[in-house]
């Protein structure tokens, strides 16, 4: 029970990030704003979940786990009703920077208590079950926000939480154990100061930088200050005597390993959720609903691995999962990069679940192996460490992967230009369409950059399967089967 309880916070944590990002265009019109100021709702959650699971082990210690957990759970539920009840963009933005405070310590607490209440030789399968919150909630999100976008309003996307949030908070007041502060330790200012500063800078930099240009002076500062503001952190959590993250975590190689493992999956799922959508709403033609539910069959592969990822750590250890599963993830990416205009949905929803058949299988052994090879007391900062990873590196790959993409189309699409050509050797398709005048070349038009789409898709797919390849090399490194 108290494993139930522990995933489902893991879970709405997860769900609010990938659903709302749906709802975004829905959500701009109804309180009369800007995109730009509408992509603060997600950038402000992120930002403010990012500053907070720094947080997490000092706030553990002086309130206790789990009362700091139903209190977040609560917390968290507060802010879901309040963004529902929003007015304008502001008081929007406001509270989901609220909201995401809860959201960013919901997935650390969870695993801090998880390791805490599961013996180790259960780890696996209790890991497997948690990671239902963690990997499948982000697949989950669009369609469930697709479908209240086009069957209701969007405020349904904070609302539907309210009833799960409140019996997640009795649920959990009830059944997890009840542990009181552990001591009083001093509050590191500066690793605070340091930490939340690299965070904000890197988060808004790559948030920004499509807009501003990577290369533009605003961009380069930001990343370049986030940089030095976390080469500081390093440096004040290593002379302190109460560190706000013990950074002793990263001598331990499997830990090491697995947190490389761990950033590489994570670029290649959150690549995968963010820019397949693209691909069936940009170049497929498909709307909002439709483009949920082609990503549902691979988000249910992945609801079904978890647990048996888990059986699998127990009996096998970490090697043999997650180098047979993010194998399987790069052949999934080789697949996926033959795409073409032409492509079918059916194509779509086999390679994303052979996709994400290798990440469910992989995602948990790698997390849990270093996990499980950390002493209790770095078991926290252990946890907390892989939550920046994991929000840090979601939003570069994001943002990097979209001026990828950017570039990709605007060299294609010269090229193809370039290539055509004009005068007696002119196809007769485009001669046809300079003869009817501006409707036929606009036509011609959308149909040429239709086809730079998805090459420029397939390409991408390419830098995925590639992260997944080197994931599944470094899985050769980390530790196979105890000995029975």
């Amino acid at each position: 029970m108290p494993l139930m309880v522990v995933t489902l916070g893991s879970f709405l944590s997860a769900l609010d990030t990938s659903s709302v990002n749906v709802a975004l265009p829905s959500i701009e019109r109804a309180l009369s704003a800007s995109a730009d100021d509408g992509r603060w709702v997600s950038t402000g959650y992120s930002l403010a979940m990012g500053v907070a699971i720094p947080l997490s082990k000092w706030l553990g210690d002086r309130i206790g786990i789990s009362r700091l957990y139903v209190i977040c759970l609560a917390v968290f539920t507060a802010g879901s009703t309040l963004c529902g009840l929003a007015w304008d963009i502001g008081s929007m933005i406001a509270f989901r920077v609220l909201q995401g405070v809860p959201g960013g310590l919901l997935g650390v607490l969870g695993m801090t208590l998880l390791f805490a209440t599961v013996p180790r030789e259960k780890i696996g399968m209790a890991m497997g079950l948690y990671g239902l919150g963690i990997i499948v909630a982000p697949g989950v999100g669009p369609a469930m926000g697709g479908w209240f976008v086009e069957n209701s309003t969007w405020q349904m996307i904070f609302f539907i939480k309210i009833p799960i949030g409140i019996a997640a908070v009795v649920a959990a007041w009830r059944i997890l154990p009840r542990t009181g502060a552990t001591g009083r330790p001093r509050f590191d200012l500066w690793g605070f100061v340091t930490v939340a500063a690299g965070l904000s800078t890197l988060l808004i930099a790559t948030a920004q930088g499509n807009d501003w240009g990577w290369t533009s002076y605003p961009t380069v500062i930001l990343l370049f200050a986030s940089a030095l503001a976390f080469a500081l952190f390093v440096v004040v959590e290593n002379s302190v005597e109460t560190p706000l993250l013990d950074l002793g975590v990263f001598r331990s190689r499997p830990y090491t390993i697995g947190l490389l493992i761990v950033v590489l999956v994570t670029v290649a799922m959150f690549g995968s959720l963010f820019y397949i959508p693209q691909l069936l709403l940009g170049v497929m033609q498909l709307d909002a609903l439709e483009a949920g539910l082609v990503m549902m069959p691979s988000a249910l592969v992945m609801a079904a691995m978890a647990p048996v990822a888990g059986r699998l750590y127990d009996r096998f250890g970490a090697r043999l999962p997650v180098f047979t599963g993010l194998s399987i993830t790069a052949l999934a990416c080789a697949l996926m990069a033959q795409v073409t205009t032409d492509v079918s949905e059916i194509d779509i929803i086999g390679w994303s679940v052979l996709f994400n058949l290798g990440i469910g299988v992989s995602m948990m052994p790698a997390m849990s192996v270093g996990m499980n090879a950390l002493p209790p007391h770095r078991i926290p900062s252990g946890s907390a460490l892989n939550q920046v990873a994991i929000r840090s590196v979601s939003a570069l790959a994001v943002a990097g992967l979209g001026a990828v993409l950017t570039v990709l189309q605007a060299q294609l699409m010269v090229g193809e230009s370039d290539l055509m050509p004009v005068g007696p050797r002119m196809p007769p398709m485009l001669a046809h369409a300079a003869e009817e005048g501006g409707v036929a070349m606009q036509a011609l038009y959308g149909a040429m950059r239709l086809d730079v789409a998805a090459t420029a898709f397939a390409d991408m797919f390419l830098v995925l399967g590639g992260c997944a390849a080197i994931g599944a090399l470094l899985g050769l490194l980390l530790p196979g089967p105890k000995p029975r």
